[in-house]
């Protein structure tokens, strides 16, 4: 299976990122910026850990990066 690049966080803009399972999870994957700590969004797969890998890689990459991302409080 073909490798997909990951665009950089939208927060912070680091490559610095790592996809894996979620903590306490064994089918539920994501992308987290390991500079800020933000998490991508969820992907679910129950039986290849490469398909959720890359499930969680695509939906990383399909963020919306338009916006300017700040938090009002």
């Amino acid at each position: 299976m073909k490798k997909t690049k990951l665009n950089p966080c939208p927060f912070c803009n680091s490559t610095v990122l790592r996809s894996d399972r979620m903590l306490g999870s064994n089918r539920f994957y994501h992308v987290m910026c390991t500079s800020c700590g933000a998490l991508g969004p969820l992907f679910e797969e129950y039986d290849s850990y490469k398909k959720g890998y890359n499930g969680a890689i695509e939906l990383w990459n399909k963020r919306d990066t338009t916006s300017n991302h700040v938090c009002e409080q």
